[in-house]
């Protein structure tokens, strides 16, 4: 069950007295938090609701609205977002004398309030308050998704075929906020009609794994200069070499893998459900590695693996040390 099952079943029953959303993922904490204002129509006019982006300027007002009784309405919603001495963060926005107030709150909260805490971090569950807070409240850990409950969550509030938001999936890293980005681009491409495979290949940016795959691909063809070029503009974008060595280094485990699989005659999905990972890169790894034999693969990865201990150990620049192991596994002859 993820965290948007989790608040779903709340919604049904009912949001709580004391409700806290928090987690390391600042892109789900912050879609919770919007599904949250959306669920409770929330409106900065509406007197019995309060909203406060927490610093030391507004907190006295925020404990004012968290301890006053409601004037126009039965009952009062108080937001609170970064309350940080909750946190394992280093940092306070509340004062002993204020974090005694909201502690006060806790130990007896008037029926007629209802708190809602949004946290990005970690709670500090070594101290009393936080202590207090988990003894009270319903707490909404966002803790990031796994491939096939990102693709899950989004076929229920988006139109695309599973196959569609897989191949999203993968190009998005996996990554919620990404994911949900090249959504939001595909449908805009297709304009209203059915998003195809094809307009996901075309339109969403290229990962840094697909990138690699186009290495190796040139790599395997021996086309050496396409393969410096393609590096060389990995890292005029920013990425490091050292990333782009353990990304390779992965793949090219990955390909030996897959291509000893092929021997065994296995098809994709049992090669896919014995390495737990993504359908996508399996299914280029049979692609990619389908004419090539188990020997030079393994010489490949010995090479990877060996210029990962150059790097660390050796003085000479890694640009130099990456070209030359390049140019020995484009150009080696297996």
């Amino acid at each position: 069950m993820t965290v948007f099952d989790e608040f779903n079943e709340i919604k049904r029953k009912g949001l709580p007295q004391i409700l806290v959303i928090f987690g390391e993922s600042r892109e789900l904490v912050g879609e919770l938090k919007n599904q949250l204002l959306t669920e409770v129509n929330f409106e900065p006019t509406d007197l019995s609701q309060a909203y406060y982006d927490l610093t030391p300027s507004n907190s006295d007002l925020a404990l004012e609205d968290l301890e006053s009784l409601p004037f126009f309405s039965d009952s009062r919603l108080v937001i609170l977002e970064n309350l940080v001495n909750l946190t394992t963060a280093k940092k306070s926005v509340l004062d002993e004398k204020q974090l005694k107030r909201f502690e006060n709150f806790l130990d007896d909260p008037p029926e007629t309030t209802q708190l809602v805490l949004i946290l990005y971090g970690k709670l500090d569950s070594r101290l009393k308050v936080v202590k207090k807070l988990k003894a009270k409240a319903a707490l909404l850990e966002a803790q990031e998704l796994k491939s096939q409950e990102l693709i899950q969550y989004f076929s229920r509030i988006s139109p695309l075929p599973k196959a569609v938001l897989s191949l999203i999936a993968a190009k998005s890293n996996d990554n919620f906020s990404v994911m949900k980005q090249n959504i939001d681009l595909v449908q805009t491409y297709a304009l209203g009609r059915e998003v195809t495979l094809d307009d996901v290949e075309k339109v969403v940016p290229k990962s840094l794994q697909d990138n690699i795959f186009a290495l190796t691909d040139l790599i395997f063809k021996g086309k050496i200069d396409e393969a410096r070029d393609l590096v060389h503009d990995l890292t005029l974008q920013g990425e490091d070499l050292i990333k782009i060595l353990a990304i390779l280094t992965n793949s090219y485990r990955l390909y030996l893998q897959v291509k000893l699989f092929q021997a065994k005659g296995w098809q994709e999905n049992q090669q896919v459900a014995f390495l737990k990972m993504h359908p996508y890169p399996v299914k280029l790894a049979n692609q990619l590695v389908r004419k090539l034999n188990v020997k030079s693969l393994k010489n490949g990865l010995s090479d990877l693996i060996k210029l990962d201990f150059d790097i660390k150990t050796s003085a000479a620049d890694k640009s130099y040390l990456f070209d030359i192991t390049l140019i020995r596994l484009t150009l080696k002859k297996n």
